[in-house]
């Protein structure tokens, strides 16, 4: 994945986070966000654990805090699901933010997915009200009535501002997720249920998603239409394939502007459409 050029916020809540294995996983992740955020960026994490103990697991979990350059860890304690926490953070500036499970509620997985989307909900809706105001007839009714519709639409608003990732344990939560259209998901549990299923069906798959998910190397990545084709081209996938080679990358699927999933690997690679400007592949890319 190409370094980003400008500065960015990017904030973790990562719940209770008391277990070494968790902090491990959080060390690894901020290894990946040093090779690839702009210098200057700021990487913020809100839990209940006191600062210095939180240092003190990350540096257990494999992170060495002199070698960060790119991005300034920036540490805050309060409880995600209370209000008041979370309006005192600049929840409206952050580029990025990661919803990680309550370690500690696992064994309850429908808790789990409550507090992360309890969390989700305060999130954007505090965003929605620190957006630009705007003049509207509506405000000058005595009685306003309150329109289930309308703050929906403030929260989708609120979400073209920033990206938030929930990490979801349930799978039936996972259509919540997606309709309220507020938020992106990974349903954690099943990404290590299917990378093992692979891994113990041929052992050599380790090695390729070992490449994927490092912070350097070989990696999947969503790649503009611009890149490849002209609004309105008329191409067969074959063709888009020969045209990413020429950029050193592998096509490998596409989603259209109209559609809400991706093809991968699609199976009428012959066959020609018209495309546009608005259209993503989905691409394997050196770094």
């Amino acid at each position: 994945m190409l370094p980003i050029a400008s500065s960015s916020l990017y904030l973790i809540f990562a719940a209770i986070c008391t277990e070494v294995w968790l902090y491990y996983i959080l060390s690894n992740h901020c290894k990946v966000l040093e090779a690839l955020l702009a210098q200057g960026s700021e990487l913020w994490m809100l839990n209940e654990v006191p600062e210095k103990e939180r240092e003190i697991k990350l540096t257990d979990g494999g992170l060495d805090m002199t070698n960060l350059r790119n991005i300034k860890l920036v540490h805050r304690v309060g409880n995600a699901v209370i209000r008041r926490h979370l309006e005192a953070l600049p929840l409206e500036a952050f580029d990025s933010i990661l919803i990680l499970a309550d370690e500690s509620l696992e064994d309850s997985v429908v808790h789990s997915d409550s507090r992360c989307l309890a969390t989700l909900l305060l999130i954007r809706d505090i965003q929605s009200k620190r957006l630009p105001c705007k003049t509207m007839k509506s405000s000058t009714l005595r009685h306003p009535v309150f329109s289930h519709s309308s703050w929906m639409r403030d929260m989708q608003k609120a979400s073209d501002k920033s990206i938030i990732i929930s990490e979801v344990l349930d799978s039936r939560t996972r259509n919540l997720v997606s309709v309220s259209r507020i938020s992106d998901y990974v349903l954690s549990n099943e990404l290590v249920s299917m990378a093992l299923a692979m891994v113990a069906e041929d052992k050599q798959i380790n090695r390729v998603l070992e490449e994927l998910f490092a912070e350097k190397g070989n990696e999947m990545c969503i790649r503009p239409a611009e890149f490849y084709l002209y609004d309105q081209e008329e191409l067969c996938f074959f063709d888009v394939m020969i045209r990413g080679r020429q950029r050193q990358e592998i096509v490998i699927g596409y989603r259209l502007a109209d559609s809400d999933h991706a093809v991968i690997n699609p199976v009428r690679k012959a066959e020609v459409r018209k495309w546009h400007l608005d259209d993503v592949f989905v691409v394997i890319s050196r770094s």
